[in-house]
């Protein structure tokens, strides 16, 4: 079974300020799960997480 995205990269020409190289990379998002929700209305998988695409140059991201 081939994994496919369901989004593109972002072109990150000069998203890094002057920081170079600037490049495309997925980032999972924390999961995190809200206090003032019931646990009955939580039904979410535990190991879910969210990626999204940011723009990197060495330890620094970035929005597209």
């Amino acid at each position: 079974m081939k994994t496919v995205l369901g989004s593109r990269p972002p072109q990150c020409a000069n998203k890094c300020m002057s920081c170079r190289p600037c490049t495309a990379t997925l980032v999972a998002s924390s999961h995190h799960k809200s206090s003032n929700l019931e646990a009955t209305t939580y039904q979410g998988d535990e190991s879910y997480y969210l990626l999204s695409w940011k723009c990197r140059c060495r330890n620094k991201l970035f929005h597209p």
